[in-house]
């Protein structure tokens, strides 16, 4: 079983506080908030109401987190933001997979679209 990482942060911030690690074991099993904020030290003493988790899926961001030199929740769209040393002292952006990901979808439309303009232009020269 593949169980993704889980980013702990501050719901008022975003900051993050501690991302428990990503499991791949025949026993491993799914954990929750309460069995996490007991036994992973670094959530010891936080208030659980202060608290969120982002569940995140296996290998989801692994790279980003890598590369990032920081990295925080958004708390309206809890969603992850990195800087990257490339836009280091703006705003945040979205992870890297997932821009990847958006400009894959953008070139598969435009490449739609100029097949579909070829069929015209074609059709036209006849």
């Amino acid at each position: 079983m593949k169980i993704g990482p889980k980013v702990y942060w501050r719901k008022t911030s975003g900051e993050v506080i501690f991302i428990t690690p990503q499991v791949e074991s025949s026993s491993a099993r799914e954990t929750t908030k309460e069995d996490d904020m007991g036994f992973y030290p670094k959530l010891k003493g936080y208030d659980a109401e202060q608290v969120d988790v982002l569940k995140l899926e296996f290998d989801k961001y692994t790279e980003d987190f890598q590369k990032a030199i920081n990295y925080r929740v958004n708390p309206d769209t809890k969603t992850m933001e990195f800087t990257y040393p490339s836009n280091s002292g703006s705003e945040p952006e979205k992870p890297l997979t997932d821009q990847v990901a958006e400009l894959k979808w953008a070139d598969l439309d435009n490449k739609e679209a100029i097949a579909g303009l070829v069929q015209i232009v074609m059709e036209n020269a006849k």
